[in-house]
């Protein structure tokens, strides 16, 4: 395949929401041209000051690209815009790549790569790490999964978008089993973190200082480094990832622990922890949100003189 270099190919984005517009916004700064969909029209004309062409359709965007990303929700719905009715892949020509950048359910990038497959297309599950946050900064850690000759063509792309960029296997699911054991970790981290932080606090100390503890010692995590500083602390619940999108990947990664016989405590502890956020807050609510709930369970909140 022949390498997806800037200033020559026409990148496709189906998904313009909370990544995929800063990432769309990249893609163009790095010289791609780039036309977009999202079922929601004025997402995608926010993006004309920034030179990003819309599309009519699926079948619209299909016939002007040369390369499509998707970045959406769920497999359901990348089943839809892929191989549904007039999607994707029905107007898309031979040879063609599309990479889901999404999280997906490992075992059905598999089985949508082959159904592609058979339509002469390319598929790799390529997902990411790094929230809107990293999506705006260009530093994305990007997992792609596929034969090695079809990541190297679409490499430019991901050294576009991201900065830690690390080629999984072979096989197009590969990356979407990484990202599935990656936002488990991520989640627990953030959930311990909010457990400690109000302990800390219950016991008189300063939750200023307990972070500088844990950031220079053993206690360090993604959540105490980053979230803390910048989102919790503050009381700005703005970290960018939704509860919802969160106990999707969890409840995910508890399914995939089951089907492999892997006994996984923790993992499907922080699925329930999430899924109350999921009653309480509701599934468009900002995961950081759930620190609210650590501090009502406890009678104490964060930064407050201990109750």
């Amino acid at each position: 395949m022949k390498t997806l270099e800037p200033g020559s190919v026409t990148v496709g984005f189906v998904g313009i929401g909370k990544m995929g517009t800063p990432m769309s916004k990249n893609l163009r700064r790095g010289d791609y041209a780039v036309v977009a969909y999202d079922t929601r029209p004025e997402n995608v004309e926010a993006l004309r000051d920034d030179g990003v062409q819309g599309a009519e359709s699926l079948a619209d965007l299909a016939r002007r690209v040369d390369v499509v990303i998707t970045m959406l929700p769920d497999s359901d719905v990348v089943d839809a815009v892929v191989d549904g009715p007039d999607g994707i892949s029905t107007h898309l020509d031979k040879g063609k790549l599309i990479i889901d950048m999404s999280s997906s359910y490992p075992t059905r990038t598999r089985t949508l790569a082959s159904r592609v497959k058979d339509k002469g297309l390319h598929l790799i599950g390529a997902p990411v790490s790094g929230g809107v946050v990293g999506a705006e900064a260009a530093t994305l850690a990007i997992m792609p999964g596929g034969h090695k000759e079809i990541v190297n063509a679409a490499m430019p792309i991901f050294e576009t978008l991201g900065k830690t960029i690390v080629h999984i296997d072979e096989a197009p699911e590969s990356g979407h089993a990484m990202k599935c054991v990656n936002n488990f970790l991520s989640a627990t981290a953030l959930l311990s973190s909010m457990e400690a932080m109000v302990l800390a606090t219950k016991l008189g100390l300063d939750p200023e200082k307990a972070l500088r503890v844990f950031n220079g010692g053993s206690g360090m995590n993604s959540a105490t480094k980053d979230k803390w500083p910048r989102f919790l602390l503050p009381r700005d619940f703005t970290c960018g990832f939704s509860t919802g999108l969160m106990h999707k990947d969890l409840s995910m990664g508890s399914d995939l622990a089951r089907e492999n016989g892997v006994t996984a405590f923790y993992l499907n502890h922080a699925r329930q922890i999430y899924g109350l956020g999921l009653q309480k807050y509701g599934p468009d609510s900002d995961q950081t949100e759930l620190l609210q709930m650590f501090e009502e369970w406890s009678g104490q909140q964060v930064c407050d003189p201990p109750a």
